[in-house]
């Protein structure tokens, strides 16, 4: 527990911050766009969730970058710009009045302009308190993700329902500054204070601060393996979360029915996260995320063979994608450091991210088109059962830790 004693401050900071970060508000928010601004400008869903594609494919650029950035000038520091830049980009996307230039324009923005509140930063400085505890505490982190999942679809709905959609996206975007700002100034530390400038001054000796450069870490089998089992499973989470509305929609739910049963989704989300990094505190994580997915994997397949859903059948298989998308980005932050080392952490993962962005930014548009195309999700949702039994092979294949890793205390 002194760890936690220790580190807790920062893990405050680091939950909040990826509560109020670009990933959460994107990935939890945007489908209950989709209708409004579809049906007001006359989009095609394809186009609409072609600006998840932007927004994730730019952080292809961002994301190396903003780890090189955190590594030479400090977390805290990148941390701040890119919370700040975050809600200045969304205050923008909402004066577009009908161009989908411009829309995709916004999400360049909101990449780049946010690109230092991406979980990269606020995972690094958890890697420099916990050792011990990492994975309970990178999942404490990432729950952030799920109180945002919980907490921002009713205010959404409610938003756009009464004020519009304009005021909606001004709202979320100032509001998750606000929340954020003040609580990275007064607790967030990157674990080089005084508090702990003892550990940090012999890491360069000490066996568990050991860690492959970022061209070492790419030679590796286990770096290519990480990424594809990343890309798919990210593909998979990303399409339904980005969909989720609109399927449930296809079923016949009302948007004030759907709107719980998504907030029911962020709980399990924050499930999600606890459980497994407490778990890969203790057991081998990838078997933890072959179980994970196996379990999403029924609940589409579920949904895919249900001739109707009920609103309790939805709430089911909302919580198996929650539980699984809660164990994604806890993984990708947790296989990093296992298997490639802390000491340069924060460059190797934003090479890493990259898979995930390339997932996540294609999946939207992807399965918004294919539905489009067939009629149906249907289709699409059978193509993601398959697509999870592939991940859960590759998680697999990762095979054991390196030697050095089994010399942390």
């Amino acid at each position: 527990m002194s760890e936690f004693k220790k580190g807790w401050p920062t893990l405050l900071g680091a939950m909040i911050g990826t509560m109020c970060g670009v990933q959460t508000l994107t990935a939890y928010t945007q489908g209950f766009f989709a209708e409004p601004l579809t049906t007001e400008f006359g989009w095609s869903r394809a186009q609409f969730f072609l600006s998840f594609s932007v927004l994730q494919l730019a952080g292809v650029v961002t994301a190396p970058i903003v780890g090189a950035l955190g590594q030479r000038y400090g977390l805290k520091l990148i941390g701040i710009i890119g919370l700040v830049g975050h809600a200045v980009a969304y205050v923008i996307l909402a004066q577009n009045n009908g161009s989908l230039a411009f829309f995709y324009f916004s999400f360049v923005l909101v990449a780049v302009l946010g690109a230092g509140s991406l979980p990269i930063v606020w995972t690094s400085a958890i890697n420099n308190w916990f050792v011990k505890n990492r994975g309970t505490a990178i999942g404490i982190t990432m729950a952030g993700t799920g109180l945002g999942a919980f907490i921002l679809p009713p205010i959404v709905v409610g938003l756009t329902d009464s004020y519009g959609w304009r005021l909606a996206y001004t709202a979320i975007g100032l509001g998750s500054l606000a929340v954020s700002l003040p609580i990275i100034l007064a607790f967030f530390k990157e674990g080089t204070d005084s508090e702990n400038a003892s550990d940090r001054a012999n890491a360069e000796d000490d066996k568990t601060s050991w860690g492959l450069t970022r061209a070492e870490a790419m030679k590796t089998r286990q770096f290519w393996l990480l990424g594809a089992v990343l890309f798919f499973t990210v593909f998979a989470v990303g399409g339904m979360l980005s969909n989720f509305p609109l399927i449930m929609g296809e079923e016949g739910l009302t948007r004030q029915q759907i709107a719980p049963i998504a907030g029911a989704m962020g709980i399990s989300v924050v499930i999600g996260r606890l459980t497994v990094g407490m778990l890969a505190d203790r057991f081998w994580a990838p078997a933890i995320g072959a179980v994970v997915f196996a379990i999403m994997g029924l609940g589409v397949l579920t949904l895919a063979v249900s001739a109707s859903v009920s609103p309790a059948l939805a709430l089911l298989i909302a919580i198996s994608i929650g539980f699984a998308a809660g164990a994604e980005l806890d993984l990708l932050v947790y296989l990093t450091g296992k298997y490639f080392g802390t000491r340069y952490f924060t460059e190797v993962f934003g090479v890493v991210f990259v898979f995930f962005s390339i997932g996540a930014g294609i999946a939207g548009p992807f399965y918004g088109a294919v539905s489009q195309s067939a009629g149906s999700y249907t289709n699409i949702l059978f193509a993601t059962v398959g697509v999870l039994g592939l991940s859960i092979a590759l998680f697999i294949l990762l095979g054991r830790y390196p030697d050095e890793e089994q010399l942390e205390p």
